[in-house]
Formats: structure tokens, sequence, C-alpha cells
């Protein structure tokens, strides 16, 4: 019966996805091209094309008490960040300003008023400086709440090579329609087919049923990119009712010499994928 009810709420709450939200004095809507905020200064002015060590994390809004430390441990020597439900409150803005040479671009989707504006979203944090940043929010709104998702790209130069790295941090529209959600994904497949050269698509890509899951893996396919294949990836964060795993990297012209799901990690309820990458010979 528990089930029954929550999956009835669900539908409903994915009919309502153009509802007036009721909630909405809870947040504040950000314009597009407001919506890129810069945190700290790079140290360095292009990626190791021989290793590029990467860490992706839905960090939760570091809710999580193990969060602080976790982040601190794991985050040590990446050159790339990818987070999702990052969050500018003091706990996230003294953690992230302690890792020196690190420049962070976050694509804000909203913000909580109630925590004193509070932005939350997408973002990329490097050691390079990257070339452009680009954020996009998608065109339809999660359900009731009626805030939209943000996904964050940036382009980071390769050394040695006039190549430069595509990086997204996504994090997929969720409870809505599945016309909702190819939406979304296809503002990724605008940035990702017009750029020359590798690619990381990564990320929380919400994909609870097999109809996005299904939708999403063509998408990879017509790109030319291939799905990382994690160590430990059966303990990704799957949606409850489902059992589909949420949690995605993909690639495009780069080579993946290591890549794992920290499975004993309990910073947030998704665990983080760590890979280190280089770029794909004959680029």
């Amino acid at each position: 019966m528990k089930m029954f009810l929550n999956l009835t709420l669900f539908a409903l709450f994915s009919t309502a996805a153009n509802a007036t939200p009721i909630f909405d004095r809870y947040y504040i809507p950000i314009p597009e091209d407001e919506a890129h905020y810069v945190l700290g200064r790079s140290s360095e002015s292009e990626l190791n094309p021989n290793s590029i060590k990467t860490f992706v994390w839905n960090i939760k809004k570091t809710q999580e008490p193990a969060w602080e430390n976790e982040f601190r441990t794991y985050g040590e020597g990446q050159d790339l960040f990818l987070l999702q439900e990052a969050y500018q409150s003091p706990l996230f803005m003294r953690v992230i300003e302690s890792f020196q040479g690190m420049r962070w671009d976050m694509g804000a989707s909203f913000l909580y008023r109630i925590y004193g504006n509070t932005a939350t979203g997408t973002l990329l944090g490097s050691r390079v400086r990257p070339s452009e940043v680009i954020v996009k929010h998608t065109a339809d709104e999660e359900p009731v709440i009626g805030t939209p998702k943000a996904m964050t790209f940036a382009k980071y130069p390769i050394s040695n090579t006039h190549l430069e790295l595509l990086a997204v941090s996504v994090h997929g529209i969720n409870l809505t329609s599945f016309a909702s959600f190819k939406r979304h994904m296809e503002q990724a497949v605008d940035e990702i087919s017009k750029h020359d050269g590798p690619v990381l698509f990564a990320g929380d890509f919400n994909t609870r049923t097999k109809g996005r899951t299904r939708y999403l893996m063509g998408l990879i396919k017509s790109l030319n990119m291939q799905e990382v294949k994690f160590k430990h990836a059966e303990r990704r964060m799957a949606w409850k009712f489902t059992k589909n795993y949420l949690d995605h990297g993909f690639v495009r012209g780069l080579e993946v010499l290591n890549a794992q799901v920290l499975k004993d990690s309990r910073g947030s309820d998704h665990k983080p994928m760590m890979l280190e990458l280089a770029l794909q010979e004959g680029l």
C-alpha cells in the first residue's frame, strides 16, 4: 500500500510539471544569463594530456556529517571536479576555498530564499582556467516547487595540443515527463555535437526509468561517446522504485585509465565516482 501511494503521488507530480508552484516563496529564480558564479583562481593554464584526475559527485547539499572530511580526502590531488547539488553554504564555501589554486564555476539553478538566498546547482572545478563556460537552465521545471535544473559546461586547454576538453556537469531533471527529460538531454547534445575535441559528460542524470536510460544510451551512441565502466558500479545511486542507476560517466576522445565508485563513502546519498583520464592517442 505504501509503494502504491508513493507511485500515485509521483504520477501526480509528473503531470504537474507546468503547474503554478505552491512553494515559490521559498525559492528565488535566477535568469540563465546571471547564473554563472566564479569562485577561486586557477593556478595552471593547461591540463596534462597523460593524466586528468577527475572527481564526480552529487554532494546532497553537504547535508551528511561525513561530507566535509570525505570531500577534503577524496578531492586531494584532483585536476577536475564535476559536482551536482553544489550549495553555497558557509560550510561548502569554507571547504572549497581551502583548495589552493582551484577555480570553481557554478551554474546556479535557483536561490534558497529561506536560507539567506543561498545558490544551488551544478559545478565544475579545475586547476586550469577554462576558455569558456556556459550555463543552461532546463526549459521545464520540477513540479510543485517550480525550479529548473542547471547544466554547466566548460572548455579546458590541454598542453602540447590545440585541443580543449569539454567537461559537462549534469543534474538531470527528475520528477517530470519523459519529454522534459529529452529536452534536457538535448541541451547537452547541442554543445557536445559542435565541440571538436575530447568530452567528459558526467553526473546525476536521474535516469530513473528504463525509458530514460535507453534514450540516454542512444544519445551517447549518436555522439560517438562511450560509457565509463566503473569498478563497484553496482554501488551507484539507484532509484528505489525501479532500481535504475542515476549516476553515469561518458567520454569521447579520452582513454579511461582508472574508474571506480567509492563504495564505502557516507558523505552523500550518492557515491562519489573517481576517474583518471588521458587524451586518446591520435587526436
